[in-house]
């Protein structure tokens, strides 16, 4: 049985984008026979997402080497925590035959045996040396098999905008949900909103006070079924995560306020391919654009949904899969 140690980062102003990654990974690799062990920093929604998923974490302290807590050696280690440095990679070799590591920017990245970046262009692989092998591009886009279905499934559009999902990731760091919520209820009063709160609880009470006031808004919860909420709705505002390239696997509009400075550069890529309006960072978005997009018609909306399409297929956690697999020629 093929042994897998999976270390990503979680926090309030990381989010949770990387746990769902590799909780994803980690379900596939489950099916196919691998022995998972999840290393996590203190953080409690990350802590009962893995339980809940059957994979109870140890507990790392953010100062302490992450190899200090592997009592086994493992054939594959995956790091998903950006910015890795070359002690931290060659550390953590004593402990593994292989090791992947997922956007990774740091000089670390120049001694893993894979290093997966969906936002980088593939010819960027040209940089890495012969020992890393590169798996850039929306090809490699690591989602729950279900966007897999659902980007399979056709869109049909009404002739405007009659729903709009708004997910700011699970913990919302910058507290835009609840603004952008205030904005889309102000501007279309007949529009079916739904707002996902994922585990930032501090909204909960003025989105509570909203819903009870406008009957087209709906206030959900941490959800199960993101790749089906995703493809019930015509367009989502979200940040430039994980949930955009999400939109994009099944072909939902997707109007981005980022919430950190890199992923401005993913979602100026996604609009430039057609996909995604890009409405820049945090509470300084463009306002103007975003009451545009709003009133986009059926043609515009009919276009955004087939170029993303061609963007991300939604099988990028097969082929990472694969990858390993052929590294472990098994």
């Amino acid at each position: 049985m093929p042994t897998v140690a999976i270390h990503p980062k979680a926090s309030i102003s990381d989010g949770m984008g990387h746990i769902y990654r590799q909780i994803n990974l980690a379900n596939e690799l489950k099916k196919q026979g691998w022995e998972i062990s999840f290393y996590i920093p203190t953080f409690v929604p990350a802590i009962d997402l893995l339980a809940q998923a059957g994979f109870p974490p140890v507990i790392t302290e953010p100062k302490s080497p992450i190899a200090e807590y592997f009592d086994k050696f493992f054939d594959f280690v995956i790091l998903d925590i950006q910015d890795t440095t070359e002690s931290l990679v060659c550390s953590v070799k004593k402990c593994t035959r292989w090791i992947a590591s997922f956007e990774d920017l740091g000089i670390g990245r120049n001694h893993v045996d894979i290093l997966i970046d969906s936002n980088l262009a593939p010819s960027e692989t040209k940089n890495l040396p012969s020992s890393t092998r590169g798996l850039f591009g929306t090809d490699y886009s690591v989602l729950n098999p279900d966007f897999s279905y659902y980007h399979t499934r056709s869109r049909h559009f009404g002739t405007s905008l009659q729903s709009v999902l708004i997910s700011m990731g699970a913990t919302d760091p910058k507290n835009l949900a609840l603004p952008l919520t205030r904005f889309l209820l102000q501007e279309k009063h007949d529009l079916k909103l739904t707002v996902l709160i994922g585990h930032n609880a501090t909204v909960i009470p003025e989105l509570s006070k909203l819903s009870a006031q406008f009957k087209s808004l709906n206030v959900l919860g941490p959800i199960s079924n993101m790749a089906q909420t995703l493809w019930e709705h015509d367009a989502v505002i979200c940040s430039g995560g994980v949930t955009l390239h999400e939109a994009i696997a099944v072909g939902t509009p997707a109007f981005a306020v980022n919430q950190l400075e890199h992923q401005q550069t993913k979602a100026q890529f996604v609009e430039n391919s057609g996909a995604a309006i890009n409405l820049g960072l945090g509470n300084q978005y463009d306002a103007e654009k975003l009451r545009k997009a709003l009133n986009f018609r059926k043609p515009k909306l009919e276009s955004m949904s087939l170029q993303a399409k061609q963007l991300i297929d939604g099988r990028g956690i097969f082929r990472v899969i694969d990858t390993m697999g052929k590294l472990m020629k098994i």
